[in-house]
């Protein structure tokens, strides 16, 4: 009899062995955070902290983003990282991660924690097993797991978009949608047939402006460098006559 308890509980140590160690290859590369949510259950968020507005309603942000604390949010050269959340709350949670975009900052009680992310209605819902979305929001906050991950947005090429303030004196735009790394370490401004690029400023956020004169004009042509330092060129990208506010989309975006 004994000898059929020691092998019941081998058996037992082995099998709880392999749940754990499949646990946590299963989270390997993961660290804890916070999650919360803002606004309407089904809502898209806000792009406010780094120029992005409403764009964050629409492909290929359609709502699934988030406000960083400020360790995500980093002063504004974390608008455009992406992330994956996962929630393992069960039942509520599907223990499948999300993928969010930074568009915003979270501040005050977001930095009660090390990290944390507001997520927008409808990406905090994205996390939930199916029929328990609502359960999940009224939960009001969860801990969860996150890792940066490169961005993916398909086919979706890089795009400038022209601060409402622009004028010939003084260029400014916010740049979304940058694959892979997300951010941008440098960007730099050539006017119509130079290869002579003017570094520009990141100003906040996601938008970099530079000081010129009327003689500098169109088409424009940027060079963008990642985080990673990788560089891509969008050439003749932004028209002379371009219209302030006004988003004029690439042809070329960093490798997912």
């Amino acid at each position: 009899m004994a000898l059929h308890v020691e092998n019941f509980l081998l058996i037992f140590v082995l099998i709880s062995s392999h749940m754990l160690l499949a646990k946590t290859n299963e989270l390997e590369g993961f660290s804890p955070a916070l999650a919360t949510w803002y606004g309407e259950p089904y809502g898209a968020g806000s792009g406010g902290g780094c120029g992005w507005s409403d764009d964050v309603q629409f492909p290929p942000f359609s709502a699934m983003i988030a406000a960083g604390n400020a360790n995500i949010y980093l002063k504004g050269k974390g608008c455009g990282n992406c992330y994956e959340i996962l929630c393992t709350r069960v039942p509520y949670c599907s223990t499948i991660p999300i993928t969010v975009t930074i568009t915003d900052e979270c501040p005050g009680a977001c930095n009660d924690v090390p990290f944390a992310f507001d997520l927008s209605g409808t990406a905090f819902g994205a996390m939930s097993s199916p029929g328990q979305a609502d359960a999940l929001r009224n939960l009001g906050r969860v801990d969860v797991q996150y890792r940066r991950v490169p961005c993916n947005y398909g086919s979706t090429k890089i795009a400038f978009k022209i601060d409402a303030m622009a004028n010939p004196y003084w260029f400014a735009m916010t740049i979304e949608f940058c694959a892979g790394d997300g951010g941008l370490s440098s960007v730099g401004v050539a006017s119509d047939g130079s290869q002579q690029f003017r570094l520009m400023k990141n100003i906040w956020g996601a938008v970099w402006a530079v000081d010129v004169d009327p003689s500098f004009r169109g088409p424009y042509s940027f060079k963008l460098i990642s985080q990673i330092d990788e560089p891509v060129i969008a050439t003749n990208a932004v028209p002379s006559d371009f219209v302030p506010g006004q988003s004029y989309y690439s042809l070329v975006n960093f490798r997912s």
